[in-house]
C-alpha cells in the first residue's frame, strides 16, 4: 500500500524573507517530536519497513509511506506525530541547515536539473511559482527554530491536511484512525490566492565550465484545471514525447545533435508552462535551437498526421493504464484530484478527455503556446 499525509501549502504561502522554508521544514519535522528523538523516528521508520519520507512541491508537501497493509496504522501514527508534536530541535535545526545548503549546492553543481527551475523564475519572475522551490542560501539562513515552529502551526489546519491511501487498506477503519489521530485541530483562515502569473518572454545564459549547453524553452501552458490539458498532452507526445516524437527523429536520429531531448507540461492551479528540453555541445547550440522553432512552425502549418495523433493518444492512454498499477501512482491522483478539483477525477474520465481531442484542438493549443512574443529560454553552458 502507498499512504501520503498531505499539506495543502504552497510557496506563496511562505513569509517573506523566508522563501525555502516549506522545503526546511520537511527536513525539520523528522529530527524530533515530543515523543521521539531524531533516532527514534528513524526507528520507527525502518520497523515499518519499505520507504519513509518527505516530499515539497510548489504547491503542497507530503510525507510518504510506501509499504505492506499492516503496517498502515503504524505509518499513520508516525506521520501525525510528526505533523502534530515535531518540536525542531535548535542543535537539529543547526546541523540540518548545513545539508538543506548541501542540497541547493547539488542543485546547482546538476545542470540538466537547474535549468528547469531556472526557466519557471525566467518565466515567472513575480510570482510565488516562479521561486526557488529550496529558497536561496541567503534566506535560508534566516529561518530560525521559532519561524519554523511558526509555520508548522499554519500548516496543520484541519482543510489544509489531506490523507491518501491506496492499495491494501481499508477505507473505514483509515477514516477511524485518522479521525482518533488529528484530534481537535480546527479549520484554518481561507488559503492566499496567489493570482495568474505574468509570462516574461526573457532570454538567460548562465555561464559554466560543462561540456554541453543544457538548455530549456518554455512557453504558456495550460492550469491544472483547463480543459486544453489532454491536448497539451496530445501536443507533447507528438511534439517531444517519445523516440517517434518530431523533435527526437529530427534533431538526434536524422541529425545526431543531442543524446536526449524531450517536451514535457508543467501545470499548476492557476498557470502551465510547457517546455522543451535538451543538451547539446556548444557549437550546435543555436543550430539546436533554429530546428526546434522549424519543427513548431511546421506542426502549426500542417497539424499532426491521422497517425500521429492516433499514436499519441495511444501513447497516453497506455501510460495511464500502467501508471494505475502502481499504488502510488493511484494515491497521487487521489490527493491531487483533493487538491486540485475537489473531487477524485476517474480514469474513465481522463481515457474519455484525451479520445476527445481532435486535430483542430491541436492546431488551436500549439497556437496558443508558440507566439513569437511568448517564449523563454534559460541555457547553461560555457558562454
Amino acid at each position: 500500500m502507498s499512504l501520503g499525509l498531505w499539506l495543502a501549502t504552497g510557496l506563496g504561502d511562505e513569509p517573506t524573507g523566508q522563501e525555502g522554508i516549506n522545503h526546511f521544514l520537511e527536513h525539520m519535522v523528522f529530527k524530533g517530536t515530543r515523543t521521539r528523538s531524531t533516532l527514534a523516528i528513524a526507528e520507527a521508520s525502518d520497523d515499518i519497513g519499505g520507504q519513509v519520507n518527505g516530499f515539497t512541491e510548489r504547491e503542497f508537501m507530503y510525507l510518504l509511506a510506501r509499504t505492506i497493509g499492516e503496517q498502515v496504522g503504524a505509518a499513520l501514527e508516525l506521520f501525525f506525530d510528526l505533523l502534530i508534536n515535531s518540536v525542531c530541535p535548535e542543535d537539529e535545526v543547526n546541523r540540518e541547515l548545513d545539508v538543506v545548503l548541501q542540497e541547493i549546492r547539488h542543485v546547482e553543481d546538476a545542470p540538466e536539473e537547474w535549468v528547469h527551475d531556472l526557466l519557471l523564475e525566467t518565466a515567472w519572475p513575480n510570482h510565488p511559482l516562479g521561486r526557488q522551490l529550496m529558497g536561496s542560501p541567503k534566506t535560508v539562513r534566516g529561518i530560525g527554530r521559532e519561524a519554523l515552529l511558526a509555520h508548522l502551526a499554519t500548516l496543520r489546519y484541519a482543510d489544509r491536511v489531506i490523507v491518501a491511501a491506496a492499495g491494501r487498506v481499508d477505507h473505514d477503519w483509515v477514516v477511524d484512525l485518522v479521525a482518533r489521530l488529528a484530534g481537535d485541530q480546527a479549520p484554518g483562515p481561507a488559503a492566499a490566492v496567489d493570482g495568474v502569473p505574468q509570462f516574461a518572454a526573457e532570454c538567460l545564459r548562465v555561464p559554466r565550465a560543462t561540456s554541453q549547453v543544457h538548455f530549456c524553452m518554455g512557453t504558456p501552458g495550460c492550469s491544472r484545471s483547463d480543459r486544453d490539458q489532454y491536448a497539451f498532452g496530445i501536443l507533447d507526445a507528438i511534439l517531444g514525447g517519445g523516440a517517434s516524437s518530431r523533435l527526437f527523429q529530427e534533431i538526434r536520429e536524422n541529425r545526431g545533435l543531442a543524446y536526449s531531448i524531450g517536451s514535457y507540461l508543467q501545470s499548476y492551479r492557476s498557470a502551465g508552462l510547457f517546455a522543451i528540453d535538451a543538451g547539446t555541445g556548444p557549437e550546435d547550440f543555436d543550430f539546436v535551437v533554429d530546428l526546434i522553432g522549424r519543427e513548431i512552425a511546421r506542426l502549426q502549418r500542417d497539424g499532426p498526421s491521422p497517425s500521429e495523433l492516433e499514436r499519441a493518444r495511444t501513447q497516453l492512454k497506455v501510460a495511464i493504464a500502467l501508471a494505475t498499477e502502481s499504488t502510488s501512482f493511484r494515491m497521487q491522483h487521489l490527493a491531487g484530484s483533493e487538491i486540485y478539483w475537489g473531487r477524485v477525477l476517474s480514469f474513465d474520465e481522463i481515457v474519455a478527455g484525451v479520445e476527445a481531442v481532435t486535430a483542430e484542438d491541436l492546431y488551436r493549443v500549439a497556437g496558443r503556446a508558440f507566439t513569437p512574443d511568448r517564449q523563454a529560454l534559460v541555457a547553461i553552458g560555457p558562454f
